[in-house]
């Protein structure tokens, strides 16, 4: 439980050297990753290949750094700080199959969707892609649409996150794009903050939100310093997703106290705080999956862990999503995940400049934004931490 008294204490922030180093390293892992699970998504294989690639190489890749112990003794922490999911067509998120699921397999033309994270030392970078699966020309149609509409608002608000914006003016600013595309983003969906050990921090950019939920949600003010994960989900149908047929298999401890019945719901109470800590987990990590089926359930409806359900779209419809994570630097913002996603390879008939209200956010789109520090520092005390090539490419 140590991890989670951690949380009650200020995290460390981007005003260390070290911890932009983690950061950018977690990210360039996240990046490669999800390249590779990428070039992976061809018609005739299953998802569930796709979500073990992906979680298999975030395993190996943070297995290779950071392994000299610290003063205290202890390793830093790193690896799956979200399982990697594979959703395809009007699926739209948390689809991580497990072997006694229906298999998924996806088929030439579908529209597959990859979300992972990957942390180092409780550093989150997560990044999400969307690719046409045994497309080799130019996308087209409602597919291209619902691309071209989760690329452009995600770069959007790439540069809109930045010290003094409001998180309204950035929600504002993703349904525009939307229309632009005749999507609709996908309702209640957040673009959190991240701070270590924590996913889902206090600030948070929402799209497309209820009613219900613009009363509720706080109006935030972006800081210096601050790290945000991007999620843009557009679909071409009305944007109301509901909860899938399909069980959910993706979870996250929610510190609950509750003293569990069942012998099987303690059994995996103790690996779930054992081995995934704060971060949310797939149901396929356990060592005996069945028993983690029986034992989850009591979990569940107690509010021991929090459910990420699959939700999915009317069938026919199409939901893509492009997820970034970006660091909000005192010299400008930096690009920490590259979602692998080429404009070049999809035409709309739908774009942002065929609407003059619109002109801010074409000029907006000019900016560049860096994947590079502007200015450089010396992180000596981060190489002599780390092993391995990846921390100084880092840099």
């Amino acid at each position: 439980m140590a991890d989670f008294d951690a949380l009650n204490e200020p995290a460390p922030g981007l005003e260390e050297v070290d911890v932009v180093t983690k950061y950018k390293l977690a990210g360039e892992m996240s990046s490669r990753i999800l390249e590779k699970v990428k070039a992976a998504c061809k018609a005739g294989v299953k998802t569930i290949e796709l979500c073990k690639l992906g979680d298999d190489l975030i395993e190996e890749e943070t297995a290779g750094v950071y392994n000299k112990k610290d003063d205290d003794g202890n390793l830093i922490k790193k690896g799956i700080a979200f399982p990697t999911c594979v959703s395809v067509n009007n699926c739209v998120c948390h689809n991580s199959p497990l072997e006694s699921d229906p298999e998924i397999v996806i088929q030439a033309g579908d529209l597959v969707k990859i979300d992972l994270a990957v942390h180092i030392d409780g550093f989150i970078a997560p990044v999400a892609t969307t690719v046409v699966a045994g497309e080799e020309g130019v996308v087209t149609g409602r597919k291209a649409d619902a691309l071209m509409a989760a690329y452009t608002a995600a770069e959007v608000a790439l540069r809109m996150i930045v010290p003094g914006a409001k998180t309204n003016s950035i929600t504002e600013a993703i349904d525009k794009v939307a229309a632009a595309f005749n999507c609709k983003p996908i309702e209640n969906m957040l673009s959190h903050q991240l701070t270590q050990n924590k996913i889902n921090g206090e600030k948070a950019v929402i799209q497309n939100p209820s009613e219900q939920l613009k009363k509720e949600h706080k109006n935030h003010e972006i800081e210096v310093n601050e790290v945000y994960a991007i999620d843009v989900l557009m679909s071409t149908g009305e944007g109301k997703p509901k909860d899938s047929e399909q069980r959910t298999t993706v979870f996250k401890n929610s510190e609950t106290p509750y003293k569990l019945k069942m012998k099987a719901s303690r059994t995996f109470y103790t690996e779930m705080t054992k081995k995934f800590s704060c971060f949310p987990f797939t149901l396929r990590a356990f060592a005996d999956e069945k028993g983690a089926r029986l034992g989850v359930t009591e979990c569940v409806k107690h509010d021991v862990v929090d459910e990420y359900k699959i939700l999915t779209e009317r069938d026919g419809e199409f939901v893509a999503q492009i997820k970034l994570t970006v660091l909000v630097l005192p010299n400008g913002n930096l690009r920490c995940t590259l979602h692998a996603f080429d404009p070049e390879k999809v035409k709309s008939e739908c774009s942002l400049e065929s609407d003059e209200t619109n002109k801010e956010l074409v000029e907006l789109l000019q900016k560049q934004i860096g994947t590079k520090n502007k200015k450089k520092k010396k992180k000596a005390k981060a190489k002599k931490d780390a092993s391995g090539g990846d921390a100084a490419a880092a840099e």
